[in-house]
């Protein structure tokens, strides 16, 4: 599903109304040596095969832009077949380009198969989302930008994870300080709500960068401070309550594009906000990556990368416990036309935790074709 997202547009396999119509159908296979499919200290390995089929449509025409699409992933494993899975999925978003106001609206339904590595365990969900994102020119140089957005994270057959519905609302002002640099300002307000009664309410201010940062870096900077306020309800044999909690940190959500040459480019990431896990613990998470990709030929091409991230668990329920992530990529690409895609991608991580069953250490081995019409 990933090379197919990745693949460069090509002719569509069926055009309508003189072109603006067009629909794509992608195909991809895999094949997979992974470690530890469970993520916690001694789980088992197991050879993967897995094959999705998705249908893409694109209108580009007229006021409103259409992008529709659904999918289906299916994974076979050798030996814990009770963790095969047949996933669907579905996203709709219709966008607005012109006139004065923009914006767009987004839907999406997907079924998860993953390994929790907060819980340490493999699980199934249903991740629903909806958001209105939109931006509105106040005056030459002022613009105003903002939305709302709603998920709904639903697990299945595990009564020990909790559910979890967000809603957000954010404004920002941007203002425009050179041709192609911006400034911006905004807050952001954030309610979730589980199914185990606990409530986190955010509140984030932050400010910006974003456009041409230096001379070949691009990219956007948006930094702040937040405020998370918790109210957590027990229940016991003797009593129940509502422990109330709150925590401060700052936030940031950094993206960066470095052009070295034509064939060599650099990109960073860099993000941290609170968040609530599966097992109803509130995180301070801290990520950020490097990638690296470089275009041997019109064919070939290779990409590395690594990834770092820490997590602390926070409050009385998250127990001090504190994860350390790391991981390193190293991939193959090969494209011998527009409709067939290879990858032959290898990753190795390793996960030091304050808890020693979330102490583990993962490597995989994946070989990929995709094909788009």
């Amino acid at each position: 599903m990933i090379l197919g997202m990745v693949t460069p547009p090509c002719r569509a396999l069926v055009n309508l109304n003189d072109g603006r119509d067009k629909i794509h159908v992608t195909g991809n296979v895999s094949f997979a040596w992974d470690s530890n499919i469970f993520a916690h200290q001694g789980g088992g390995g197991d050879y993967v095969m897995s094959a999705g089929l998705s249908a893409d449509y694109t209108r580009k025409a007229g006021l409103i832009g259409v992008d529709a699409g659904m999918a289906v992933n299916a994974s076979r494993f050798n030996q814990f077949t009770t963790e095969d899975f047949k996933n669907p999925s579905f996203n709709l978003e219709f966008t607005k380009q012109s006139g004065r106001t923009t914006g767009s609206l987004a839907l999406s339904a997907a079924r998860e198969s993953r390994a929790d590595t907060a819980a340490n365990i493999r699980d199934q969900s249903w991740l629903y989302s909806a958001g209105l994102n939109l931006k509105y020119p106040v005056i030459e140089r002022y613009s105003l930008s903002g939305g709302v957005n709603y998920s709904f994270h639903k697990y299945q057959d595990n009564n020990a994870l909790v559910d979890l519905k967000s809603y957000s609302a954010n404004l920002d002002l941007f203002y425009v300080y050179t041709t192609d640099r911006d400034l911006s300002g905004g807050y952001r307000y954030r309610q979730e709500n589980t199914s185990a009664d606990s409530k986190n309410t955010d509140h984030a201010f932050t400010v910006g960068l974003s456009g041409k940062i230096l001379s070949k870096l691009n990219g956007a900077i948006n930094g702040g401070y937040q405020i998370r306020n918790s109210q957590d309800i027990f229940h016991t044999s003797t009593l129940s309550g509502v422990v109330d909690s709150q925590f401060t940190s700052w936030t940031s959500s950094i993206s960066l594009t470095w052009s070295l040459s034509k064939k060599l480019n650099l990109s960073g990431q860099l993000s941290k906000d609170f968040s609530t896990t599966s097992t109803n613990n509130t995180t301070d998470t801290l990520m950020t990556s490097l990638n690296a990709s470089y275009t041997f030929s019109a064919k070939i091409s290779a990409s590395a990368g690594v990834d770092f991230s820490n997590n602390r668990f926070l409050g009385l329920s998250g127990g001090g416990r504190v994860d350390t992530y790391f991981s390193s990529h190293l991939a193959l690409n090969y494209s011998l036309n527009d409709h067939l895609k290879a990858s032959l991608a290898e990753t190795y991580a390793i996960n030091w935790s304050t808890s020693s069953y979330a102490d583990f250490s993962r490597n995989s081995t994946v070989l990929s074709l995709s094909s788009r019409w």
